[in-house]
């Protein structure tokens, strides 16, 4: 019995959008892609800071669960 072969939805529109933010931003100044920097570090910072509050709990909590207890 021979499988069907699969069908992948067409994403030539998704490609073609991709390609033209690349040469959209290529076109911009050394400035304009600096400050686009800048802008999307202050949209990553809230989420850059939940992560280091899990990370620093996560190691709080294995901290005092390694600490010995007495009998």
């Amino acid at each position: 019995m021979k499988r069907p072969e699969p069908t992948y939805p067409d994403i030539s529109d998704i490609l073609k959008r991709k390609a033209e933010g690349r040469r959209e931003i290529a076109a911009r100044s050394f400035g304009e892609k600096i400050a686009m920097m800048e802008a999307l570090r202050e949209r990553l910072a809230p989420f850059k800071r939940a992560r280091e509050k899990r990370i620093a709990a996560r190691q709080s909590t294995r901290a005092a669960s390694d600490e010995p207890h007495d009998p």
